[in-house]
């Protein structure tokens, strides 16, 4: 593969430089690396003005991704932070745009270092030439070039029409770390002051001329279907324009290869106002057939959980003996829990919306979107549209949390285009569509049990995961749970509940899901059974090596050990605490990066205060220490809400929550007081740190809540009687 085929300069229409870079590239100590991908994409622009405007590939949701990835470019190019811009390009196969999983800094750390040193270099070389001087005279600094022997100095705006005429260099000559003035600085994000004035455009902010609005009537119960409908009333409001049904698209969509993804029938109401259809839609006679989930709800799914769990599969995974956990030569002595992680609702604070505009043999959608590809993949197996034929324009989210991850709302929007005469038509769930018809976090039943030997050794773990959501239909993905812990034998069964689910399952803030992580409580359950200080035990079970536990990548010991050590330290672990008060600890590895949370808790007259959380934290290379810390806790602040508020209860197939007052999140006079400790590391790449938190937040409470009463509780959200 040719060097070209990776980066690519042009210039920009009216001058100035384009830097483009194969989508999916990756570079090793500055040199790209072939991969499969063909296409280039536009990456920089620098304009003759000397503005710098970043095309951000990725999706923002609220994290700040954008601001940290704006960091990584600014500081190998040695651009002026202020006059750095970041544009939201369309859609393009040619980018990376799939945004989840914790991992848009890690992968895009490479790409976009490379990129901002590869556009300084040909500055550097473009104002070389005009000064008639080798570029090893010139350096990069503040927007500028700067000649070292007679300091004449050229802007980056001046120099980037020619530097868009050389040829890119062979490889980019990246910066020494020590170096870094930008990456590790904490800067606030780069999109506030378009948010708080109103200036950024959601994807719920579109109007396009001849726009009209749709709100749809969904049946109330996941895998119910549409018997009849009566539009009489509704199509006398004013402003209504069209009633029909999403029958042709509706249902589970188990042929989408990635993300199946349900669209629940219903009846569609478009008119020329969000309120005229809205109220058409309050004025529709609907009868349902609501199917086989009519007559279940919560309790009966969580009862056919725990029947299942007492079964044993054959293993999906296991290191050592698979029936250690039952040899009764080695084991003196068993113990078991249980633990339930009920469903989520995501309530993302901007409610899922999509603008389309259908033609017959392509279509334009404007949205907020973690996975456009998913989109394009999805219009072209529905609507047989031609890849070419689709355009998305991207807009950030007010929320994403996984949810927007799924392109069921784009086929939604372009069908009713569609049917409504190939106009644009943009599509609003309301707060209580949300509510009452979306997707939940995935529900798990996790069963466990270990064996301790003579010596009161952690001999064997078992451990059994009951889901309702897996990456996809069609595979299942479990794999040994990601612990360090040195435990000789260790058993995996996973059985999947798709099939019996309640409301269709999605990722969350956190893939895998929470409960996985339960394993923190049960690890302290046999510190308490031993008699053994909780961090004490961990201490103990935690090597200082690598540990394989399923995934190919390792789980370093020593890492672990280190967020541990320091959150501790931080916290002070081990000070004497007044009756009712107690800390909980828990730690695990997430997206590349370790994290140990340390809560504080007083239980007091029967009510729950959680009082302090501490956590310590290796991501390796923090970007931006104020993002990172904010994702951290913003993390813990969501676990909490789960502890606290959370699950998605159903009654007779329906959602009983329909709005925020009974859907409740934590507020702010509720939140603990939180303290973010990175530890010192020489560790050359970030990791991931949207979703390490999250997970810790309810297993470390819980233990804190046993340090504080003796009290287990196995399950969330606490329930009012919870302290009785």
């Amino acid at each position: 593969m040719k060097r070209r085929d990776f980066i690519c300069a042009s210039a920009l229409a009216g001058g100035g430089l384009l830097l483009s870079f194969q989508a999916v590239a990756r570079f090793i100590d500055g040199k790209p690396v072939a991969t499969d991908a063909d296409a280039l994409g536009d990456y920089v622009k620098i304009t003759p003005q000397g503005d710098v405007l970043f095309q951000f590939v990725k999706h923002e949701m609220g994290q700040g991704v954008s601001t940290a990835m704006a960091q990584i470019l600014v500081e190998e190019l040695c651009a002026d932070w202020e006059r750095v811009k970041i544009e939201f390009p369309m859609a393009d196969k040619k980018f990376e745009h799939d945004t989840g999983g914790s991992c848009t800094i890690i992968y895009q750390w490479d790409r976009l270092r490379s990129a901002g040193a590869v556009a300084r270099q040909m500055l550097i070389e473009a104002a070389a030439r005009q000064w008639n001087t080798p570029a090893a005279n010139c350096y990069a600094a503040n927007h500028e070039v700067i000649n070292k022997t007679s300091s004449q100095r050229l802007g980056f705006g001046a120099l980037a029409s020619a530097a868009a005429k050389l040829t890119p260099p062979q490889e980019a000559t990246l910066k020494d770390k020590r170096d870094f003035q930008v990456i590790g600085q904490p800067k606030p994000a780069k999109l506030i002051p378009e948010i708080v004035t109103g200036q950024l455009k959601y994807g719920i902010d579109v109007n396009l001329p001849g726009m009209l609005y749709a709100v749809v009537a969904r049946c109330p119960v996941f895998k119910g279907k549409l018997k009849s409908f009566d539009a009489t009333n509704a199509l006398k409001v004013k402003g209504v324009k069209k009633i029909f049904t999403t029958k042709p698209i509706a249902g589970l969509q188990l042929e989408s290869p990635y993300m199946p993804h349900d669209i629940r029938e219903g009846v569609v109401v478009v008119a020329d106002s969000f309120w005229a259809a809205r109220k058409g839609r309050d004025l529709l006679k609907i009868e349902w057939d609501e199917g086989p989930n009519a007559k279940y709800s919560t309790e009966d799914f969580e009862a056919l959980a725990a029947e299942h769990a007492q079964h044993r599969t054959d293993p999906t995974g296991y290191v050592g003996d698979e029936n250690a956990v039952a040899d009764v030569g080695h084991v003196r002595k068993t113990l078991r829990a249980s633990y339930v992680f009920p469903h989520q609702i995501h309530a993302c604070m901007e409610p899922l919306n999509c603008t389309a505009h259908s033609h017959p043999d392509g279509c334009e959608l404007w949205l907020g979107t973690q996975a456009p590809h998913l989109i394009v993949f999805e219009l072209n197996r529905v609507f047989h549209f031609a890849e070419d034929k689709i355009k998305i324009h991207l807009h950030p989210s007010g929320g994403g949390f996984g949810r927007r991850y799924y392109p069921d709302m784009a086929v939604e929007a372009a069908f009713i285009s569609k049917e409504a005469g190939h106009v644009p038509v943009k599509m609003i769930w309301t707060r209580e569509d949300d509510h009452l018809n979306n997707f939940g976090h995935l529900f798990q039943h996790l069963e466990y049990q270990v064996g301790l030997d003579k010596d009161n050794k952690l001999y064997a773990w078992y451990e059994k995961e009951l889901r309702t959501y897996t990456w996809a239909a069609k595979y299942a993905d479990p794999q040994l749970p990601f612990m360090a812990y040195n435990i000789p034998n260790i058993r995996y069964d996973f059985e999947d509940l798709i099939q019996h689910e309640l409301v269709q399952s999605s990722a969350w803030r956190g893939v895998v899901g929470h409960g996985r992580f339960y394993h923190e409580c049960f690890i302290d359950e046999i510190a308490a059974d031993q008699k053994i200080d909780p961090y004490q035990f961990r201490l103990s079970l935690l090597r200082t090596d690598d540990v394989y536990v399923g995934d190919p990548v390792p789980v370093s010991g020593s890492r672990m050990r280190r967020v541990l050590t320091l959150a501790a330290e931080k916290a002070n672990w081990g000070k004497p605490l007044p009756a009712g008060q107690g800390m909980g600890i828990a730690v695990c590895i997430y997206g590349g990066s370790y994290v140990a949370v340390i809560a504080e808790v007083t239980v007091r007259d029967h009510q729950l205060r959680v009082d302090k959380v501490t956590i310590g934290v290796d991501c390796g290379k923090v970007i931006n220490p104020s993002g990172t810390s904010n994702q951290i806790t913003g993390g813990i602040v969501w676990s909490l809400t789960a502890l606290f508020y959370g699950g998605l209860p159903i009654k007779n197939g329906r959602a009983v929550y329909s709005n925020f007052h009974q859907n409740k999140l934590l507020r702010m006079n509720e939140c603990p007081a939180m303290e973010v400790h990175f530890v010192e590391t020489n560790e050359e790449r970030p990791g991931g740190v949207g979703e390490i938190s999250s997970a810790l937040g309810v297993p470390a409470v819980l233990n804190a809540i046993f340090a504080a009463t003796g009290k287990r509780i196995r399950k969330v959200p606490l329930g009012a009687d919870a302290f009785a």
